[in-house]
């Protein structure tokens, strides 16, 4: 009898040759605060962009459906001529209005939440020696 030779696949002949993957371990200490507010500035306003389309969209939808007439008729019914305010609201200018704003209201909150929070990242990792993280080199 003779004996069947065992095969490695190459990918393993390739990692037994290959050298050990490099570890290293790095402290962040800092955050760049202008490329903090640059980077949530940028994430604010793909959010904006985001929120504004879903609510256009939604509107639009509810409209086709016939959920915004039904809306339009019990606010009527409940309170009769006064209800001219409400319905105003109801209408898709100030749908388009109130969500442009809301999208600029949380453009600039996301934008001054990321300055701060690098800010306030600072000042703990000063304190505490930072973030480690660990990289390897493949």
């Amino acid at each position: 009898m003779s004996e069947i030779p065992i095969v490695q696949p190459e990918s393993r002949k390739q990692s037994a040759n290959a050298p050990a993957a490099k570890q290293v371990r790095l402290n962040l200490v800092y955050i760049d605060v202008w490329a903090a507010v640059k980077l949530s500035s940028l994430v604010a306003v793909a959010v904006a962009i985001t929120v504004f389309l879903v609510v256009m969209l939604s509107w639009l939808l509810l409209n086709t459906v016939g959920v915004i007439g039904a809306l339009e008729g019990i606010v009527g019914d409940i309170l009769g001529d006064g209800g001219g305010a409400v319905l105003a609201l109801l209408s898709f200018g100030q749908v388009t209005l109130l969500a442009f704003v809301g999208a600029l209201i949380n453009m600039v909150s996301l934008t001054v939440l990321g300055s701060l929070s690098a800010v306030l990242y600072n000042a703990i990792a000063r304190l505490t020696g930072g973030l480690t993280v660990g990289f390897t080199n493949n």
